[in-house]
């Protein structure tokens, strides 16, 4: 018989938290997920300090587990467009609030050059200091304009309701694909996104962790 263990995640992010609770259904993970402020409230919160995605999670994610005394996952994601000098890189959520996707394409206006990258951390960390990264690239290109599928979930697209659903993922086409990442199904997003693979891979690890300690 499986053991269901909890996985408290430090995040405010619906859209973020909806797309873990996919991929712990789709791998069929025994997890119950917390939401961290929902259940320690403003001791689940912090502020992302850090110079990079990776930085910034594992920052979170001890921060929040040695306040609240469980462990905690936290995750940061990253967008960098080469001929904007790697920006808006880890500032990449304010940028999105203030200018939308359409801040990159204006910047881009008349560049052939679009190579970019699009990223993310996850970091597991104990109340001990026990820390566990995960970190996915994906490079490719910026479109000439905005590509999406209607009926998508708001972490891969946008909608009429949620306009700036699925971040820069309707202007980043990875490489060796046509579609943009706001074109491709929560299904195949599996391995082909790029929260997606951490999500995953720190499900497998924390649930080998948890059996691990049960059997002692």
């Amino acid at each position: 018989m499986s053991c269901v263990f909890e996985l408290v995640f430090a995040t405010t992010n619906r859209a973020k938290l909806a797309q873990m609770a996919y991929v712990i259904e789709a791998t069929r993970a025994p997890v119950r997920l917390i939401q961290a402020a929902e259940r320690f409230g403003k001791q689940a919160v912090y502020t992302e300090h850090g110079t990079s995605a990776a930085a910034i999670a594992q920052r979170g994610a001890l921060e929040v587990a040695q306040r609240v005394g469980v462990p905690v996952l936290a995750e940061d994601s990253a967008f960098q467009v080469e001929a904007l000098g790697g920006a808006p890189g880890v500032h990449a959520g304010k940028y999105l609030m203030e200018f939308g996707r359409a801040g990159i394409l204006d910047s881009l206006q008349g560049n052939p050059h679009r190579i970019a990258r699009i990223l993310s951390a996850a970091c597991w960390a104990t109340p001990g200091g026990n820390v566990q990264s995960w970190v996915t690239v994906l490079r490719g290109v910026v479109t000439m304009q905005e590509e999406w599928i209607d009926g998508m979930p708001a972490w891969i697209g946008p909608s009429a309701s949620h306009p700036l659903g699925g971040g820069f993922n309707a202007i980043f086409i990875p490489a060796h694909e046509r579609r943009t990442l706001a074109q491709i199904p929560a299904d195949e997003a599996l391995v082909r996104g790029y929260r997606e693979p951490n999500f995953s891979a720190a499900l497998h690890f924390i649930q080998s962790q948890t059996a691990a300690r049960a059997k002692r």
